[in-house]
């Protein structure tokens, strides 16, 4: 008994060291348990928040208010022929005022069409119908609401005796700023400057160059007088040879 219980070279008996080797073994097997219980935790974390999210999202989702077109229809005036820029100015500031998608506005814009406009609007393509701006564009066009119908109206403009003079500076304002933005040169002052140039430059011309110019939109007085110098030209070689023709 004695010599099973001598000591090992380590200086432990061979209980002592079976007893050491079974501790070992028993903390490994607490920190794989450990580790496992670990793991287990992060993934039961992961699956509540990926929970989190979804729950969340799906709130964002419900709480979203679904855009009805039919509601939006309802604060639209009806759509005046007699002033389609009045119409469309009104339509576009209900739009902003009430934070409606912009790309529901040609959907609100075509259920107020009739006349001429349901007629422009049915021939236009499919993809130009869903484009408000394409839209407009074109209905602005069939109504010959035109920069130079816009400049017109400006220059022409007149106080009535039932105006007060702030109500006759405000519709002067509005016809001029009707004009610059058909233009797109309300907020560019060199575009401005050149407006006011081909304006004057055309006032000196016979009606008859001017329509033409007009029809040719340039964008420079410089451009509106090369037009016109080839508008001379041919015109003058045209009266030269029909001059030569009759000669003889």
């Amino acid at each position: 008994m004695w010599i099973l219980m001598q000591a090992s070279p380590a200086g432990m008996s061979d209980l002592e060291l079976q007893v050491k080797l079974k501790q070992l073994e028993l903390e490994q097997l607490k920190l794989e348990a450990d580790e496992l219980e670990r793991q287990r935790a992060h993934e039961l974390a992961l699956r509540q928040l990926e929970n989190t999210n979804a729950n969340s999202a799906l709130r964002a989702i419900a709480s979203t208010p679904i855009f009805n077109v039919e509601r939006a229809v309802k604060l639209i005036p009806s759509f005046s022929e007699a002033d389609v820029e009045s119409f469309f100015v009104t339509f576009e500031r209900i739009a902003s005022v009430n934070h409606w998608p912009s790309d529901k506005y040609a959907a609100i814009l075509q259920a107020r069409l009739t006349g001429k406009a349901l007629r422009v609007f049915t021939e236009l393509p499919l993809d130009q119908c869903q484009n408000y701006d394409t839209l407009k564009a074109a209905l602005l066009t069939a109504y010959a609401v035109v920069p130079e119908v816009y400049r017109k109206r400006f220059r022409s403009v007149t106080k009535s005796p039932s105006e007060t003079f702030c109500e006759y500076a405000f519709k002067l304002s509005t016809h001029f700023r009707r004009w610059m933005d058909s233009e797109n040169a309300f907020a560019d002052i060199d575009r401005i400057r050149e407006l006011y140039q081909l304006e004057q430059f055309s006032d000196g011309l016979d009606s008859e160059l001017r329509v033409w110019l007009i029809d040719q939109k340039p964008k420079t007085v410089m451009d509106a007088a090369k037009l016109a110098d080839q508008y001379a030209a041919i015109r003058k070689g045209f009266q030269v040879s029909k001059t030569g023709q009759t000669s003889h």
